[in-house]
């Protein structure tokens, strides 16, 4: 009876503790603003996911803190991942949406990549989302065999964003021409390139044309040739993913870590250090917000697609990707022509 006793006592007081350390948090979030720090542009579609989220997510954690947003695009998502995983306070006042190339990229190469995202907390996904590449309508060049004979410029953003990536990948993998003029800034200037005939073609999600150019879509302005994903999309039922379009198997395996990548889509996380108690309040807040009517009505409004995951999911991916082939990392590698880690 007294080991019973003792059993009870002490699971007791870890769920007092437990209980204790919640309410710390709470009175933490009290009052406080809590930053929550956009990789990209101000104008595009993760800035969007992320300003509906700070807007619908505060009820849900104890204290009801306001939630702002930080934004520190550059560099695909690499200068605001290194910001949050070095210099964020680990206080849990400052949470981050990632780019969805960042994971990934990370175990393809080191440059300027000064984090570690197998030591990130991950809260949640709004939504996997799929890239796309995409030819102008007045593009001499309208299909992928097409684009092996005759050369037309794509525009891209920079050399870590999947504007650029895709392009170089389609290139390696497929013997196209397409010729890559990075520097553009954000989507509004990619669009912006393609309509001044700077351009005849340029990636990122399809969810940016869906939602700042909807009428590239009424009009037939733009024709997606291939997307990522490992199925075809359902609002792009004609458009052959990279897995569909692969030659052998090492091919193969070089596009489901591409489609892995799609998958992060809208994903957020605490860095390492973050008290644990605080990071479950974000968590089942998170939770809670996917499953809120009103928040649910705002993403339709806005036409973002929300089909969420949750911590345990993203850090699964993780671990697949950590641990897939090395021989499979290094062909990515080089299809991507990204630079090897350094030793």
């Amino acid at each position: 009876m007294k080991i019973f006793r003792l059993i009870g006592i002490g699971v007791g007081s870890l769920c007092f503790l437990l209980m204790t350390g919640q309410m710390v948090s709470a009175q933490f979030f009290k009052g406080k603003t809590v930053s929550l720090v956009v990789g990209a542009s101000n104008h595009g579609t993760y800035a969007a996911y992320a300003r509906v989220l700070a807007q619908h997510m505060p009820k849900y954690i104890a204290g009801n803190p306001k939630i702002i947003l930080k934004i520190k695009g550059g560099s695909g998502g690499r200068i605001a991942a290194n910001y949050m995983h070095n210099a964020a306070p680990k206080d849990g006042s400052m949470f981050s949406i990632v780019l969805q190339t960042v994971p990934v990229n990370q175990f393809l190469s080191a440059k300027k990549s000064r984090f570690d995202v197998t030591e990130w907390n991950w809260i949640g996904n709004m939504s996997p989302l799929i890239n796309f590449l995409g030819l102008w309508h007045k593009s001499p060049v309208q299909s992928l065999e097409e684009a092996k004979k005759t050369s037309v410029k794509i525009a891209a953003t920079g050399k870590s964003s999947p504007t650029y990536i895709y392009p170089k990948l389609i290139n390696n993998m497929f013997g196209t021409k397409f010729e890559i003029i990075t520097g553009y800034k954000g989507v509004g200037g990619l669009n912006q390139a393609m309509e001044q005939g700077e351009v005849m073609g340029r990636g990122a999600s399809w969810l940016s044309v869906i939602t700042k150019a909807p009428h590239y879509i009424t009009k037939s302005l733009i024709k997606p040739i291939i997307a990522d994903g490992f199925v075809r999309d359902p609002s792009l039922p004609n458009t052959p993913t990279f897995i569909e379009l692969a030659k052998n198997a090492e091919q193969k395996k070089i596009f489901e870590l591409v489609a892995i990548s799609s998958t992060f889509g809208r994903s957020f996380f605490y860095p390492a250090g973050v008290p644990a108690d605080r990071i479950k309040i974000m968590r089942d807040a998170f939770d809670n917000t996917m499953k809120d009517k009103a928040f649910i009505a705002q993403m339709k409004k806005q036409k973002l697609p929300l089909n969420p995951m949750n911590h345990v999911e993203l850090a699964g991916l993780i671990e697949k990707v950590k641990n897939s082939d090395p021989a499979t990392l290094a062909s990515a590698r080089k299809a991507m022509g990204v630079k090897s880690k350094k030793k």
